[in-house]
């Protein structure tokens, strides 16, 4: 701390303080860090607390250590259903051309029927579940897409596995949804379903390398290698 000489003049006090100001730089703290130090990871942390308030991020559905945070948000948003679908945008005010299904064009655009129910959709989880020998009626609605793990019996980690799979797919045909709608792409089945395998053994295999290795190939022919006894499958379609 400072110390002022009592029986300096005002002006040699003044002195005395500017020159000790200026002899040291201004220090910088970063409350949002216990250890006063700015870090990504804090900023992200804030962002995501103004974006879906508070603590949202980590109530209603768990967070799957697998996934990147993009991939949490947007189910996160699924699941509250404030993703951008026709249906919602209605609601809003919003005037629309049409809030059917840009996909399937006969029904009304909520999330459940963009990631689920719509015929495009459905088909895609048909792979996707015949990919792990699984049957299709375990996915019927957002819930089974989302949260429901239980239709079968997993090892360990097999069940955080299964639970990326199925939120990658509804991450992808949403993508796959607003290339469709915003540049006009066409809605490829054979690249959607290959850009699930390879995306999802890219995450998956990335993040659980240090507890139990995925070999590609194993990835392909039988993902449900996480699952107790699995059948032999030969790859997805």
């Amino acid at each position: 701390m400072l110390e002022l000489n009592k029986e300096a003049t005002v002006a040699e006090r003044i002195t005395q303080i500017t020159e000790t100001s200026f002899d040291k730089p201004d220090p910088w703290k970063c409350t949002l860090d216990p250890s006063g130090t700015y870090t990504t990871k804090s900023m992200a942390h804030l962002i995501n607390s103004l974006k879906l308030g508070g603590n949202a991020l980590n109530t209603t559905i768990p967070r799957n250590n697998l996934l990147p945070q993009k991939v949490f948000i947007f189910i996160w948003r699924a699941f509250q259903k404030k993703d951008t679908v026709r249906y919602e945008l209605d609601k809003r005010g919003i005037d629309l051309d049409s809030i059917l299904c840009p996909l399937c064009e006969t029904e009304i655009e909520s999330v459940e029927h963009s990631l689920v129910l719509c015929p495009k959709s459905a088909l895609i989880w048909k792979h996707i579940l015949d990919w792990w020998a699984q049957d299709i009626s375990i996915i019927s609605n957002l819930n089974d897409a989302i949260i429901n793990n239980q239709a079968f019996a997993l090892k360990k980690h097999g069940s955080s596995v299964w639970q990326a799979t199925k939120w990658i797919t509804c991450y992808i045909i949403w993508k796959h949804r607003n290339l469709k709608v915003f540049s006009k792409k066409v809605w490829s089945l054979a690249s959607i379903l290959s850009e699930i395998q390879t995306q999802s053994y890219s995450w998956i295999s990335k993040r659980l390398r240090k507890k139990k290795s995925i070999m590609w190939h194993q990835w392909l022919i039988n993902p449900s290698f996480f699952v107790a006894d699995p059948p032999h499958r030969v790859g997805i379609g």
